[in-house]
């Protein structure tokens, strides 16, 4: 075997290894693209013909595919950490705002900020929050938090 086909073995593993890297790699980076450039150049040298480079070339896609198998075989295990799947159970109720928790606006005067069509937002104490009206409320307009319902501020003129 000559110098290129060794350096063109070198090149592809490099990418091989580049590419795996980039499964445990959140997003496309860095090692994605080098990976992409290195396998190709690792390919074209080790082959000296067409027939040749199409082999390597499928030979190498094959190691690509089963290293991505056994990466989601591995992740999806409850054994091994992935570094980028969230592995903690969130829980429902500190999720969201309940309407309870909201029932101390009620009352609050504020001034719409945008146009109530009929959702918009409207600043209370300094606050602009999303709010919904029964009808078309214009831009300035003064309102007042009518009621909580469905996690949805109710406004009225006024």
């Amino acid at each position: 075997m000559d110098v290129t086909g060794i350096l063109g073995i070198l090149v592809l593993v490099i990418g091989i290894i580049l590419i795996g890297v980039e499964f445990y790699m959140p997003g496309f980076g860095f090692p994605g693209i080098f990976g992409i450039i290195f396998a190709a150049a690792g390919v074209f040298l080790t082959g000296h013909n067409a027939t040749e480079r199409i082999v390597v070339g499928v030979i190498a896609i094959v190691i690509i595919a089963v290293m991505l198998i056994i990466s989601i075989v591995v992740f999806n295990s409850k054994k091994v950490k992935s570094p980028i799947k969230l592995d903690t159970d969130l829980e429902g109720k500190d999720l969201f705002i309940e309407g309870r928790d909201m029932e101390y606006l009620v009352g609050k005067k504020g001034v719409a900020t945008t146009d109530l069509r009929p959702a918009g937002k409207g600043e209370f104490d300094g606050v602009v929050l999303n709010v919904v009206a029964a009808n078309y409320i214009k831009k300035g307009t003064s309102l007042e938090i009518r009621e909580i319902k469905n996690n949805n501020i109710v406004v009225k003129e006024g």
